[in-house]
């Protein structure tokens, strides 16, 4: 459609909540971090129309939308005749508004004592409302060189208003609800580290409105009336489908063998009653890690302090060593030929595992590549915490050792399920694939640790009982019959 008139304008408002901490980055620096969060001009986290628009670009080229460009613009567009033009895009984006603990999009300039009198928007505020801290393993186990940093991140389960704008000068109307269901993809993620689990949104409310321009003034103010309301829509009265074939899933039902970790913490997760011990917070050396989370109840915001978590990172981090151990299994590359090689040799990841997990050249960064492998954070379900001492024995006195005594806290048999999303553009080895299905295998059947302190065996996992293990999408992962 290529109308030389508008007629119609569209309102489309959608409401959307995180799913997984977010990393909204300005491009600026934070005092001990190494990214700071974008903000608008009351110091509220915002989502930038740009970076939206970008994310939704990507998506649509990557599912094969029809008049994608259209709807996006394009510059040197060349006709059957060979003249070039260019075009702007259809679609005009706003920032995304973040929601206060009523489900109020926060509009316009206010006043800080306001904003402080909510509990939501005064976690938002604080320059560091939620990090993680990250760090980046060798070969033997311990932290890279340089290899330590923090991130900056959005709790779970913030919400955002967006309002997005087109009119039928361009663009045939019918066609955007096909466009629309990007924001359901696995792939529509904001912000950085999509693929270890941060980023993920979904669309829990969404109406659209067309104002007639034949109506003159009318439609206008009716429009402006409409881009001040306050008031978000409360339910999806848009049907967007959720995306599903782009992707392969893997869906893994987990359950500790015994006493299980995660990450290094800062809080108990649970306030152990004062015993004769008296055991306190401050004499628990290492805990589980947990993160704010914000929970939503008939449209009210509670914010709740500690939710165990195994984030995404890790999990990626433990499936590429073992699968990179397998790789080189199937390919015969064997420890003993490394001997003599350097430790930067022996820290090189097999270069068939890019596919998967991406790569990253610091050289030149047009050879990097992302990869194709999605993982999602794991919520740890409640589960009983026990306190467990150690120490460190002094061989010539039998004695503890002065200042070796410690201890953590350790959940009992928790349960949680691995989300692992592969894109089906992803074409890998025989070998390959091999090595992906024996890590499965070996998580499911209890051979992969999954968590911290594996050396005292407090990480082992396998598949829980009864349980439904579905890998079977990945059955159909695109062979490439390369050289491995």
């Amino acid at each position: 459609m290529n109308n030389t008139s508008i007629s119609k304008r569209y309102l489309v408002r959608l409401v959307i909540e995180t799913q997984s901490p977010m990393a909204i980055n300005s491009g600026d620096r934070e005092t001990a971090f190494d990214a700071q969060l974008a903000r608008d001009n009351n110091g509220l986290p915002t989502i930038p129309a740009t970076a939206i628009a970008g994310v939704w670009q990507s998506v649509a080229n990557a599912l094969a939308i029809t008049g994608r460009e259209a709807w996006f613009g394009f510059i040197n567009h060349r006709d059957k005749e060979n003249n070039s033009y260019s075009q702007r895009s259809a679609l005009t984006i706003s920032n995304g508004l973040i929601h206060n603990s009523k489900n109020t999009p926060i509009m316009g300039i206010q006043s800080q004592a306001e904003l402080q009198k909510d509990p939501l928007l005064a976690l938002l505020l604080q320059a560091r409302p939620h990090h993680r801290e990250r760090v980046s393993l060798n070969d033997r186990g311990v932290a890279k060189d340089t290899g330590k940093f923090d991130q900056l991140l959005l709790p779970k389960g913030c919400r955002f208003s967006i309002n997005i704008q087109f009119d039928d000068q361009f663009v045939d109307e019918n066609a955007f609800h096909a466009l629309l269901e990007c924001w359901q993809s696995r792939s529509f993620a904001l912000g950085s580290s999509t693929r270890n689990g941060l980023g993920r949104i979904n669309v829990i409310a969404s109406e659209q409105t067309c104002f007639n321009l034949n109506d003159g003034a009318k439609a206008g103010h009716a429009l402006q009336k409409a881009l001040c309301n306050n008031k978000p829509p409360q339910t999806p009265t848009i049907n967007i489908t959720y995306d599903q074939n782009t992707f392969l899933k893997a869906h893994l039902p987990l359950k500790a063998l015994d006493n299980w970790r995660c990450g290094a913490g800062s809080a108990l997760l649970q306030k152990n009653e004062k015993t004769e011990t008296n055991k306190s917070e401050h004499s628990v050396n290492i805990m589980t890690y947990s993160e704010p989370v914000i929970e939503w109840t008939n449209q009210h915001a509670s914010i709740k302090e500690k939710q165990a978590v195994l984030c995404g990172s890790s999990i990626k981090g433990i499936l590429a060593h073992r699968i990179a151990f397998h790789y080189r299994k199937h390919t015969s590359q064997w420890a003993e030929k490394l001997a003599d090689e350097k430790n930067e040799k022996w820290e090189e990841r097999p270069e068939a595992l890019s596919q998967l997990f991406g790569f990253a050249d610091e050289k030149n960064h047009s050879n990097s590549i992302a990869g194709m492998l999605f993982v999602d954070d794991c919520k740890i379900n409640d589960s009983k915490t026990i306190t467990r001492t150690h120490n460190s024995i002094d061989r010539f006195t039998g004695g503890v050792r002065k200042g070796a005594l410690y201890s953590e806290e350790l959940l009992y048999q928790p349960e949680f399920t691995l989300t692992l999303w592969l894109d089906k553009r992803a074409s890998i080895s025989p070998s390959l694939k091999l090595a992906l299905t024996d890590t499965l295998d070996d998580l499911k059947i209890g051979l992969l640790p999954m968590g911290a302190g594996s050396g005292r065996g407090n990480s082992l996992v396998m598949q829980k009982e009864n349980s439904d293990w579905q890998t079977s999408e990945f059955d159909n992962i695109n062979i490439t019959e390369q050289a491995s």
